[in-house]
């Protein structure tokens, strides 16, 4: 399992593109502001989600980019499962009350983060910074 630092968990928490993947290698990225963690987990609120579901139920594999890649230059890549009871769902109802107060999430994605890319300008652009490979 990679270790993501406290900064990283606070970016990703913030707005961030999912980038997700038909089994035809057909893209989606969507933006979601609706993000936690609950220890290693990310966990997504699932509140108005298609095609990135029909993603993710095809192909698991997902990539996010933070909006303040700048500041933040970071790729992640990992795997997704959809949650609708559970620990996680419960947490994303919570993460609801706080970020779209009166929106009753559909489920959760819970991502589990198995690598980090760098994507800073330079010569060291799409370098491995870390994979649980």
């Amino acid at each position: 399992m990679v270790k993501l630092t406290e900064e990283m968990k606070t970016e990703i928490t913030g707005l961030l593109f999912l980038a997700t993947s038909s089994k035809d290698g057909v893209p989606n990225v969507a933006p979601m502001g609706a993000n936690q963690f609950v220890g290693d987990k990310l966990v997504i609120s699932d509140n108005f989600m298609k095609k990135t579901l029909d993603n993710i139920k095809e192909n698991p594999v997902v990539a996010i980019n933070v909006a303040n890649c700048r500041a933040h230059p970071f790729q992640y890549k990992g795997k997704a499962e959809i949650v609708t009871d559970g620990e996680y769902f419960e947490k994303a109802k919570e993460l609801n009350k706080v970020k779209v107060p009166g929106l009753t999430p559909k489920g959760a994605i819970v991502i589990t983060i198995t690598s980090i890319f760098s994507v800073k300008p330079g010569p060291d652009a799409g370098s491995l910074v870390e994979t649980d490979d």
